[in-house]
């Protein structure tokens, strides 16, 4: 789980956003967020820059040789 604008908890405003002219339901219940949370072993969500860390490493040339292989950026949990 990566925390962003989409995950978090629905705001008192009804939880929407608008993205180009549409408005779009966000939020994810705060109980659901805290039982996921607690599944995670570092106990918390992930952030945007950590999620790109894992894009990045397999963009490094170190990692050119590297194909058919899952990476898993969840904290520690895998599903």
């Amino acid at each position: 789980m990566i925390k962003t604008r989409l995950t978090e908890a629905p705001a008192d405003s009804g939880g929407t956003i608008d993205i180009q002219g549409k408005e779009i339901k966000v939020g994810v219940n705060p109980h659901l967020l805290s039982a996921m949370e607690q599944m995670i072993p570092l106990g918390r969500a992930g952030t945007p820059a950590e999620a790109a860390g894992a894009v990045y490493l397999l963009c490094l040339p170190e990692s050119d040789y590297v194909s058919g292989q899952t990476l898993i950026c969840g904290g520690g949990f895998n599903i």
